[in-house]
């Protein structure tokens, strides 16, 4: 762990997550399309924040409900074919601040871009940030997620894997934690301290290598589910646009509404995340990605 030290300084990755997610969810707030002008202001201070790490952005503009939104994108060359997408959406429901939904998982999203920026890496990356996750557009073609996943299957490009970052700020030690099915809490933790790594069968391989490395490069513990599509909620994300496209995807999440009761709530906020737990997410992912 000393070389990873060397390059990952918790200090400075704790400040900037701190950062993102109190200008999304304070300064801003509620990111959607009946705040006016709030996902045009989420979508200029991603891309601040992506140049100012030295990528080109490119938006990805479409109409929705008549008004025209964009996903994020930036790219980061690798010696390979095949990409790894890394995605997280950064509207909210109406009503809430979205902390850890999602700013939480933009704020991951953006560390990790920049964390990514000068090391040599075999698989090229994109890091994209997706509009228009929530209802009414779940699911549909105006969904920000599945937008970008056709225009990629579209041009042919190959992904080997898409990350999507959903929820990665909410920790607690007390045994709050719920599961799907009757049953799990006898496999899985009682305690919401551990983050979660899910995925379709055709996904597993990625599922346990993330899960695995989550566990080998950080302080934090990862547990995993690997299953049908339908089950369990593991679809209720950026992935399951990815799934319906034919490509592999997984979630890393804190597992939602299983364990936060502010979910799509007006309590959402900065004060109820766990900074440091969410850095050493970070920190997994960052080093797993760099071993793909």
């Amino acid at each position: 762990m000393k070389a990873e030290s060397a390059l990952f300084q918790k200090e400075i990755v704790i400040e900037n997550l701190h950062q993102h997610v109190g200008y999304l969810s304070v300064k801003i707030g509620e990111r959607h399309l009946w705040k006016e002008g709030s996902l045009e202001k989420t979508a200029d201070y991603i891309e601040s924040a992506l140049t100012s790490y030295g990528y080109p952005v490119q938006r990805q503009t479409y109409s929705c409900y008549g008004k025209s939104v964009s996903n994020l994108i930036a790219e980061k060359a690798g010696l390979e074919k095949d990409v790894v997408v890394i995605g997280a959406h950064y509207d909210t429901v109406p009503g809430t601040p979205g902390a850890d939904d999602n700013a939480s998982a933009v704020a991951g999203l953006l560390e990790l871009a920049r964390l990514h920026r000068n090391i040599p890496n075999r698989k090229p990356l994109l890091f994209v940030a997706f509009a228009n996750e929530e209802p009414p557009c779940f699911g549909f073609s105006n969904m920000g997620s599945m937008v970008h996943a056709k225009s990629l299957k579209d041009q042919g490009i190959a992904v080997e894997v898409m990350v999507s970052l959903e929820m990665i700020g909410f920790f607690r030690p007390e045994q709050i934690q719920n599961y799907p099915l009757p049953g799990m809490n006898l496999i899985y933790p009682k305690t919401a301290d551990f983050i979660g790594v899910v995925g379709n069968f055709r996904s597993s391989k990625y599922v346990s290598l993330f899960r695995k490395g989550i566990k080998k490069h950080s302080a934090i513990d990862a547990r995993s589910l690997t299953g049908p599509e339908f089950f369990g909620g593991i679809n209720l994300s950026d992935n399951s646009s990815f799934w319906r496209h034919g490509f592999r995807a997984i979630m890393v999440t804190d597992t939602s509404f299983f364990r936060n009761p502010n979910y799509h709530q007006e309590t959402d906020t900065i004060d109820t995340l766990d900074l440091e737990k969410m850095a050493e997410v970070v920190r997994g992912l960052h080093f797993t990605l760099s071993e793909i």
